[in-house]
């Protein structure tokens, strides 16, 4: 659809997870986030779908986050000023299949931000513009812990984490600024 050019708005709302059939892992399923279909903790790294969606050369694609809804609702209005088909991926925190307290989830939401694990960004015409700059980033524990998706993960995990967390990171910095 999106490669036909037609103007399509689409909102992918993401819970990293199959949450609303039994919760069962999915391609944006976090590196050892437990599901049902994956109960030690999913052994791949999410795939990140904004990218994909810019490898179609659409006009607009953009993440967001439940924790930053002005980011948020600023992306859906330019999204919906432009012709052509546009893409918003939303970082949704689901406390049943994440297992945390409904009252966190704003404060899971802005943690997946201010540790890296989720970025915030646009690209318009091929042109990179993280919208939610992260220079010093709490350690990705502090969100992970809040999480009993999470519970079981290692020191060693967390090592890789983090560096895979910066790696995206400092790529996304490269292709700002190009």
């Amino acid at each position: 659809a999106m490669e036909r050019g037609d103007k399509i708005n689409y909102i992918c709302y993401d819970n990293e997870a199959y949450m609303n059939t039994g919760i069962q892992r999915s391609g944006s399923t976090p590196f050892k986030a437990k599901t049902t279909t994956t109960p030690t903790g999913k052994l791949t790294p999410r795939k990140d779908m904004a990218k994909i969606m810019v490898a179609h050369n659409i006009p607009y694609v953009a993440s967001a986050s439940a924790g930053y809804i002005k980011d948020y609702r600023k992306k859906v209005e330019k999204a919906l000023s432009i012709d052509g088909p546009t893409y918003i991926h939303v970082h949704a925190p689901c406390p049943t299949g994440w297992s945390f307290q409904p009252c966190q989830t704003v404060d899971v939401a802005r943690l997946a931000v201010e540790t890296r694990s989720w970025l915030l960004y646009e690209v318009e015409n091929g042109e990179y513009k993280i919208t939610k700059k992260v220079n010093k980033p709490k350690h990705v524990k502090e969100y992970l812990q809040l999480q009993g998706r999470f519970s079981g993960v290692t020191e060693e995990d967390l090592e890789v984490i983090e560096k895979d967390l910066n790696r995206a990171y400092q790529l996304l910095m490269k292709e700002g600024e190009q």
